[in-house]
């Protein structure tokens, strides 16, 4: 008996981990020929399923052995003449074997790949993760052995809350070398966030509730850690996230981990409406909060690099309509487009569109926007991007832009730059320019847990620093600078920012006075008789 307790130990210790699930389940990919290039895209649809099913969040198992968990009348309705057949009958019926303690996943179908309000229905879709061509590819043996991998090695039923926005990320870190490129996607580590959110939190800390949206959402990291964040630095604070993702299988999964999440969980009347489509051309929050409420902060982090070309005619009809969804630029009558190699700029400009909106409202906005180096000073005073920057300075929206270090990010080292907006900024022609990387009071730590390329963190005490200085009228010659930006096209911080001279450096006359004067001191010193 001894024996037989200590193997069902073990077996329950393996259940509680990730383990190697996913090399696991590759291994099985590569057996039947799947190209590797695909083989995230399996991985994450079975933990899509496995994650709300150790949840309680379906009305079925994994456990194909004991009828995937059904009652025998249950069972009857979806068996098949083998496994395969039955768990395609089980999945191809996802929509209707949600649990009594769904939540969040009913949301109008406007939100939606398609006309029904249910979530559920979306997981097997061909929008979302084929689920049924991933069945279909595997003989009914296989099958089984997947079930096992995700019922022995893959268990999410301990798995804490607030390392379920990380399980994305996760997966594409192991699976990369064999998913392919990964442009575009630059994951964003919690300090980032804080800081974002350390921004806002003065001026929204007293408001009824805090509605958080992220226009380019993904799997819902940000917006979660934003949420997270609030409602721990604001005693009972009512946070409602919205959100908006282009991919159907990162959509999805940003409502799997809102759902079991569930940041109403003490009853504060928490809300969250995450929309399937392109913001760019189709934007489901244009005109806030069902046409009529405001977001009280915006934060976003757009992909870097990836190009629009396939939006541009969308997006021109949009930017010239009177209801455009853009702050557009005009040429005389032709709106003026950033370079279709880089979208960033469009999302820029479309949440300055919906904070002057707020703005009209009579109620009050924040952003955060992170982006690349290039957005705030490549290109000739005559470009498109410089055009576009003038007339995002001459918003008077525009507070502070802080300068991050290299390697803050998983996947890229690239130099990047935090843009701060608030729809009542009083200083309309000043921004406060701020270097983290500089040579006075570094604002910024060793990564406590570097990964790939993210070597460098803040604490909260350089998170209180930048948002001192971002704060304060004076300047700090080595750290900041308030810059006017009328009639700018640009800015360099690094040449708007003074380097602190090397004290340590002396002439060579100094130099060599202190020697000769060092040397005279030993001889000065040494016995007579020497």
């Amino acid at each position: 008996m001894k024996g037989v307790t200590a193997q069902t130990t073990k077996a329950k210790k393996r259940k509680t981990t990730l383990g190697d699930f996913y090399w696991a389940y590759a291994d099985i990919l590569r057996g039947i020929g799947i190209p590797p290039s695909t083989y995230d895209q399996r991985i994450l649809a079975f933990m899509a399923v496995k994650l709300l099913v150790d949840n309680g969040k379906l009305r079925f198992n994994f456990e194909y052995q004991d009828q995937f968990g059904l009652s025998d009348t249950q069972y009857s309705i979806y068996k098949g003449k083998d496994t395969k057949a039955t768990l395609l009958n089980i999945f191809n019926d996802l929509g209707n074997l949600g649990s009594a303690s769904l939540k969040y996943f009913d949301q109008e179908a406007k939100y939606n790949p398609g006309t029904e309000t249910n979530v559920l229905h979306y997981i097997n879709h061909k929008r979302v993760f084929s689920l049924s061509n991933y069945i279909e590819e595997l003989p009914n043996n296989y099958i089984e052995m997947v079930l096992d991998i995700y019922t022995e090695k893959a268990n999410f039923t301990n798995y804490p809350k607030e390392k379920y926005k990380d399980l994305y990320e996760k997966t594409v870190a192991r699976m990369k070398k064999l998913s392919g490129d990964l442009t575009g996607q630059h994951f964003t580590q919690k300090s980032i966030i804080h800081l974002m959110c350390e921004y806002a939190i003065k001026e929204i800390k007293s408001n009824d509730k805090i509605a958080i949206y992220d226009p380019t959402c993904g799997t819902g990291s940000m917006i979660m850690e934003s949420a997270y964040y609030f409602r721990k630095k604001i005693k009972g604070a009512k946070v409602e996230v919205y959100g908006q993702e282009y991919s159907g299988q990162l959509w999805i999964l940003c409502k799997i981990f809102l759902e079991i999440c569930d940041f109403d969980a003490d009853g504060n009347g928490i809300n969250n409406i995450i929309a399937y489509g392109n913001t760019l051309t189709e934007p489901a929050f244009a005109q806030g909060i069902n046409g009529n409420d405001s977001f009280d902060f915006i934060i976003a982090n757009p992909p870097f690099g990836v190009d629009w070309k396939q939006d541009y005619e969308a997006i021109i009809k949009n930017m010239i309509s009177p209801t455009t969804n853009f702050l557009t630029v005009w040429n005389g009558s032709k709106p003026i487009t950033p370079k279709k190699s880089d979208g960033q700029f469009l999302f820029m400009m479309h949440i300055l569109q919906l904070m002057q909106q707020e703005r009209a409202r009579g109620k009050r906005a924040l952003a955060a926007i992170i982006s690349s180096s290039t957005l705030i000073s490549t290109g000739s005073s005559s470009g498109s991007e410089a055009k576009i920057r003038r007339k995002v300075f001459s918003t008077g929206q525009l507070k502070s832009v802080i300068e991050q270090p290299n390697g803050m990010f998983t996947n890229t080292d690239i130099s990047s730059h935090i843009w701060f907006f608030d729809s009542e900024h009083k200083e309309t022609d000043i921004v406060k320019v701020i270097k983290a990387d500089n040579d006075q009071e570094p604002l910024y730590i060793p990564h406590p847990q570097p990964m790939d390329k993210m070597r460098q963190s803040y604490s909260m005490a350089n998170i209180k620093s930048m948002i001192k200085y971002m704060n304060q009228k004076k300047e700090h010659q080595y750290i900041t600078k308030n810059i006017a930006v009328h009639d700018r096209y640009s800015i360099n911080i690094n040449s708007e920012i003074d380097r602190k001279p090397d004290e340590s450096l002396k002439d060579l006359a100094t130099i060599e006075r202190e020697i000769r004067a060092h040397l005279q001191s030993l001889i000065d010193s040494m016995p007579e008789h020497i």
